[in-house]
Protein backbone atom coordinates (compact mmCIF):
# COMPACT_ATOMS: atom_id res chain seq x y z
CA UNK A 1 0.00 0.00 0.00
CA UNK A 2 1.30 3.42 -0.97
CA UNK A 3 1.03 6.36 1.39
CA UNK A 4 0.54 9.83 -0.08
CA UNK A 5 0.92 12.96 2.02
CA UNK A 6 -0.69 16.37 1.35
CA UNK A 7 -0.30 19.74 2.81
CA UNK A 8 -3.37 20.67 4.79
CA UNK A 9 -4.09 23.62 2.46
CA UNK A 10 -3.96 21.42 -0.68
CA UNK A 11 -6.18 18.82 0.98
CA UNK A 12 -8.80 21.44 1.93
CA UNK A 13 -8.78 22.82 -1.65
CA UNK A 14 -9.30 19.31 -3.03
CA UNK A 15 -12.24 18.76 -0.66
CA UNK A 16 -13.84 22.09 -1.78
CA UNK A 17 -13.51 21.08 -5.44
CA UNK A 18 -15.09 17.69 -4.77
CA UNK A 19 -17.99 19.38 -2.94
CA UNK A 20 -18.57 21.78 -5.87
CA UNK A 21 -18.62 18.83 -8.29
CA UNK A 22 -21.07 16.99 -6.03
CA UNK A 23 -23.36 20.06 -5.89
CA UNK A 24 -23.28 20.32 -9.69
CA UNK A 25 -24.21 16.65 -10.07
CA UNK A 26 -27.10 16.98 -7.59
CA UNK A 27 -28.46 20.03 -9.45
CA UNK A 28 -28.14 18.27 -12.81
CA UNK A 29 -30.07 15.25 -11.53
CA UNK A 30 -32.94 17.32 -10.10
CA UNK A 31 -36.02 17.28 -12.31
CA UNK A 32 -37.07 20.65 -13.64
CA UNK A 33 -39.91 22.39 -11.87
CA UNK A 34 -43.25 22.59 -13.69
CA UNK A 35 -42.52 26.23 -14.55
CA UNK A 36 -39.24 25.37 -16.27
CA UNK A 37 -40.38 22.13 -17.93
CA UNK A 38 -41.56 22.69 -21.48
CA UNK A 39 -44.87 21.09 -22.40
CA UNK A 40 -45.28 19.84 -25.97
CA UNK A 41 -48.70 19.22 -27.52
CA UNK A 42 -49.73 17.51 -30.73
CA UNK A 43 -52.20 18.92 -33.26
CA UNK A 44 -55.26 17.24 -31.79
CA UNK A 45 -54.47 18.52 -28.28
CA UNK A 46 -53.92 22.08 -29.54
CA UNK A 47 -57.10 22.03 -31.62
CA UNK A 48 -59.07 20.79 -28.63
CA UNK A 49 -57.41 23.34 -26.33
CA UNK A 50 -58.22 26.25 -28.68
CA UNK A 51 -61.61 24.81 -29.64
CA UNK A 52 -60.77 24.94 -33.36
CA UNK A 53 -60.59 22.36 -36.11
CA UNK A 54 -57.33 20.77 -37.21
CA UNK A 55 -57.85 22.44 -40.59
CA UNK A 56 -57.94 25.86 -38.89
CA UNK A 57 -54.79 24.90 -37.01
CA UNK A 58 -53.17 23.98 -40.32
CA UNK A 59 -54.13 27.43 -41.69
CA UNK A 60 -52.59 29.09 -38.63
CA UNK A 61 -49.37 27.18 -39.31
CA UNK A 62 -49.38 28.04 -43.00
CA UNK A 63 -49.91 31.75 -42.24
CA UNK A 64 -47.13 31.52 -39.62
CA UNK A 65 -49.42 32.69 -36.83
CA UNK A 66 -48.45 29.79 -34.59
CA UNK A 67 -45.02 28.19 -34.09
CA UNK A 68 -44.52 24.46 -34.43
CA UNK A 69 -41.87 21.81 -34.87
CA UNK A 70 -41.95 18.69 -37.01
CA UNK A 71 -40.90 15.38 -35.50
CA UNK A 72 -41.24 12.23 -37.58
CA UNK A 73 -44.02 13.80 -39.66
CA UNK A 74 -45.98 15.08 -36.65
CA UNK A 75 -46.53 18.72 -35.80
CA UNK A 76 -45.70 19.51 -32.20
CA UNK A 77 -46.37 22.78 -30.42
CA UNK A 78 -44.87 24.24 -27.26
CA UNK A 79 -47.52 25.39 -24.84
CA UNK A 80 -45.52 28.56 -24.17
CA UNK A 81 -45.56 29.38 -27.93
CA UNK A 82 -49.34 28.96 -28.06
CA UNK A 83 -49.79 31.19 -25.02
CA UNK A 84 -47.49 33.79 -26.59
CA UNK A 85 -49.40 33.68 -29.89
CA UNK A 86 -52.67 34.21 -28.06
CA UNK A 87 -51.27 37.07 -25.98
CA UNK A 88 -49.86 38.76 -29.08
CA UNK A 89 -53.24 38.70 -30.81
CA UNK A 90 -55.56 39.64 -27.97
CA UNK A 91 -57.49 42.79 -28.83
CA UNK A 92 -57.86 45.12 -25.91
CA UNK A 93 -60.54 47.72 -26.04
CA UNK A 94 -62.20 50.35 -23.95
CA UNK A 95 -65.90 50.23 -23.06
CA UNK A 96 -66.50 52.97 -25.67
CA UNK A 97 -64.88 50.88 -28.40
CA UNK A 98 -66.95 47.89 -27.35
CA UNK A 99 -70.16 49.93 -27.50
CA UNK A 100 -69.27 51.16 -31.00
CA UNK A 101 -68.59 47.59 -32.07
CA UNK A 102 -72.01 46.47 -30.80
CA UNK A 103 -73.80 49.36 -32.54
CA UNK A 104 -72.05 48.66 -35.85
CA UNK A 105 -72.76 44.95 -35.55
CA UNK A 106 -76.45 45.57 -34.91
CA UNK A 107 -76.65 47.98 -37.87
CA UNK A 108 -75.06 45.47 -40.24
CA UNK A 109 -76.91 42.47 -38.84
CA UNK A 110 -80.35 43.98 -39.59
Amino acid sequence: MELVTFESKAYQELIRKIERIAEFVVKAEKPLSDEKREVWLDSMEVARLLNISTKTLQRLRREQLISYSMLKGRCLYRLSDIEQALNDRVITCSPQTLDEFRKNYLLHAK
